[in-house]
């Protein structure tokens, strides 16, 4: 009998690294063909990096015209695009909005972050990208330049100019929609039209403050139409344009309710969305419907939740309060105004949440105080840095509505407190969702 076994040690030593070796790489190899199998051969693959929805629900509607003219089409958030998606794709259509100044929205930063620093080969594919943004700002749709640049430094090859859209103008949308009917699409089609809706209730909810007025506005919900936290009502106005709201309610209160700031520009004009919403008589009809805001959807789990707003910016988080609450979550709000009683009326709401258990910790922060002490959220959010660490652990989820500058001051105090790693760590995964304009 041959004896296979051995006690030298050096011969052990040696048979125990190549079997570890053997593991790794045979794990190595799964991944990779894991990897490769979940990237799905397409002729077009659609791409969407949204802040507040439109380049989001635009991709939707690109993706439903190809694949309805008989394309096999994907459809993806550019934040969760790998290299491998990109090749196995003839034609990839980015929808991209720009936010800020100049700044990519949140998917959109991901990609960046990780892909647009490498110069993969997609000299196969070719590529066309609808930048979305608004002309006023200097950085008009500069993220949607920087998505089409790198795809011309990888050597795709574009199938169009890229296709600048100024505030949802209609006529470049229609451009794009010719440039789908080429590509073998049918017409885009909006999920949800625009129907007439009354106004059953409206009120301004800081009579005696100095600031602009801050109303609450309710209409009737739209025949069949239903929503969950997060979404948002679109209006049209009578010159055409379309404005975005966050719905401040969840169905079953029975009506849309939105909170608007109102507008009012240096000549001493009214803004065309607040003006017409916040004179419109009780039982005229506006154009509106309602719209999926997948971007700002509940993070899913069962950790604890920081929510953070200012002002108008309430709306975006009240129905979430609403829904994490029933489910149990811990919630955590942190809301700022600027005066504690003429801008106080969403605050005492707040409280009275508080007391009845639906918000465990609430920290309220208010910019024009009688004792001109400012403070705003991202001070709270500093102040409160270590306590924020231990609420949120490792699986909790941070959630933002309100205003850009607030968003930039409140990203800063979140880095700071939890570090750019969590904070990028719970981008992916959707842990931490905003919705800024």
């Amino acid at each position: 009998m041959i004896d296979f076994v051995t006690t030298d040690p050096l011969r052990v030593g040696l048979a125990a690294g190549a079997g570890v070796l053997w593991l790794l790489m045979s794990g190595v190899m799964l991944t990779r063909g894991r990897a490769r199998a979940s990237a799905v051969a397409v002729d077009a693959l659609i791409l969407s990096a949204s802040q507040t929805g439109q380049a989001e629900e635009l991709a939707r509607h690109t993706h439903k015209a190809l694949n309805t003219g008989g394309l096999t089409t994907r459809l993806m958030s550019l934040g969760k695009v790998t290299v491998e998606d990109l090749q196995q794709a003839k034609l990839v259509l980015v929808v991209a909005s720009t936010t800020g100044v100049g700044d990519a929205p949140d998917d959109g930063a991901a990609f960046e972050r990780a892909l647009m620093s490498a110069r993969p080969d997609l000299s196969a594919q070719s590529f066309a990208v609808l930048a979305l943004g608004d002309r006023s700002y200097e950085d008009f749709c500069a993220f949607g330049h920087r998505v089409h640049n790198w795809f011309t430094a990888c050597e795709a090859t574009a199938k169009k100019p890229i296709t600048e859209v100024n505030d949802l103008d209609a006529q470049a949308l229609k451009q794009w929609e010719s440039y789908l009917k080429e590509w073998g699409g049918a017409a885009m089609q909006a999920d949800n039209p625009f129907a007439p809706t009354s106004l059953i209730a409206r009120e301004r909810l800081n009579p005696k403050s100095e600031a602009a007025g801050l109303y609450a506005i309710e209409f009737a919900i739209p025949e069949g139409a239903t929503w969950v936290a997060g979404d948002l009502a679109e209006i049209r106005t009578s010159s055409g344009h379309r404005r975005d709201y966050s719905i401040a309610s969840l169905p079953e209160e029975g009506r849309v309710r939105l909170f608007v700031r109102e507008v009012i520009k240096a000549d001493g004009s009214r803004g065309e969305g607040s003006g017409l919403l916040t004179t419109l008589a009780v039982g005229e009809n506006v154009p509106l419907r309602l719209k999926t805001h997948k971007g700002f959807h509940a993070p899913t789990g069962d950790g604890p939740v920081l929510l953070i707003a200012a002002g108008s910016g309430l709306a975006g988080l009240r129905p979430h309060l609403l829904e994490l609450a029933g489910r149990g979550r811990g919630c955590w709000l942190i809301y700022g105004e600027r005066h504690p009683l003429h801008d106080g009326r969403l605050s005492d709401e707040m409280r009275g949440w508080q007391q009845g258990g639906r918000i465990r910790k609430l920290d309220l922060a208010f910019s024009r105080p009688d004792d001109g002490v400012k403070t705003y959220v991202q001070d709270v959010v500093a102040q409160q840095a270590a306590a924020i660490r231990d609420w949120l652990g490792q699986g909790g989820s941070v959630l933002v509505c309100g205003g850009l500058d607030m968003g930039r001051g409140v990203d800063a105090a979140l880095k700071a407190a939890l570090g750019p790693d969590w904070l990028e760590a719970a981008l992916s995964h959707g842990r931490y969702r905003r919705d800024l304009y």
